[in-house]
């Protein structure tokens, strides 16, 4: 018994020698300082050494409030944080990491991360000598949402087509477990359309005018298909149209609701005639071995087929 006394008096005073260094010698308390290094003496009389991020340390002090900085923490964040810190304070772990919003100085909230320890205990356990780090990361934290966002930003527009706002070829080549269920059992209709005559469009309208139409296409197309539906851009004026979930007959009611409104897009001059569309239609139940550019080839091969058979309609086809 008198081994454990002696030991536990011995790392008393080591505690204390540690304590004085700390709290006593201003040049290594303003180093911390710069480094927002501080120090937790849990004692009755402790101190905090800090780099001033509390708005008014003095008061959380006097009163040696081990939860009172916890006022500080935004609402939102606060109770996360105290149970991490009370975890520390009764003993069931020694290190606090952690990041969360914290009033500065009595101003707005910044991001603040928090790594600290707990590197001595009395035998009554929420007694200590508590060390820890304080580090401002809000601009860290604002340059990664910028980063983030940019990133966003360019994951987009490399797979939609900026002009036409909708999906682009990259995104049916990459993103086809989004869209394209093989699973055996969910129906699927795949639709490749172009239109008809677009090379003179071209010619006559030029290319700009020829954008005009392409954007009228797409709203049209837009017009006739479901809020689970995809439409996007393969290429020049072709585009493709996915109708998960799709009968056969569901699928060729919609093919012919877009062909019959894009019919009624006016071209500006009568030598162009009428706006139209052919497509393609490949319906059935995709199996695990299949993938989105297997139906798209016989939607394809359909699409070609409408094209040979007089323009301005449909194939269909099933599995």
């Amino acid at each position: 018994m008198n081994k454990m006394t002696d030991k536990a008096d011995e790392m008393e005073i080591i505690k204390a020698r540690i304590a004085e260094v700390l709290f006593d010698n201003p040049k290594i308390a303003q180093a911390m300082s710069r480094v927002n290094v501080f120090v937790v003496d849990h004692h009755p009389g402790s101190k905090r050494i800090t780099a001033s991020l509390l708005p008014d340390q003095a008061a959380v002090e006097s009163d040696h409030n081990l939860y009172g900085w916890l006022e500080y923490v935004h609402p939102e964040d606060r109770e996360t944080i105290r149970q991490q810190w009370q975890d520390v304070m009764t003993g069931k772990r020694d290190v606090f990491e952690a990041t969360y919003r914290f009033q500065v100085k009595g101003q707005c909230y910044r991001w603040i991360s928090n790594l600290g320890t707990m590197v001595y205990r009395s035998d009554n356990v929420q007694s200590g000598f508590y060390i820890g780090a304080d580090r401002d990361i809000t601009e860290e934290r604002r340059l990664q949402q910028l980063l983030e966002e940019e990133r966003a930003r360019l994951a987009h527009m490399l797979i939609h087509d900026g002009f036409l706002n909708i999906p682009n070829r990259r995104y049916l080549d990459s993103q086809q477990t989004l869209f394209f269920h093989n699973d055996g059992q969910t129906p699927m209709a795949i639709l490749v359309l172009d239109i008809d005559n677009f090379k003179d469009i071209n010619t006559e309208l030029t290319h700009k005018g020829g954008d005009v139409v392409l954007q009228q296409v797409v709203d049209a197309l837009r017009g006739c298909l479901g809020p689970d539906d995809l439409l996007a851009r393969y290429g020049g004026d072709e585009f493709v149209v996915v109708l998960p979930r799709s009968s056969l007959e569901q699928s060729r009611q919609v093919a012919q609701c877009m062909i019959d409104t894009v019919s009624t897009i006016a071209l500006p001059t009568k030598r162009l005639g009428q706006c139209s569309i052919s497509i393609g239609l490949y319906q059935g139940c995709p199996q695990p071995e299949q993938n989105f550019w297997d139906y798209f080839e016989q939607a394809d091969r359909l699409l070609f087929m409408a094209k040979q058979a007089g323009k301005a309609r449909f194939e269909s086809g099933w599995l």
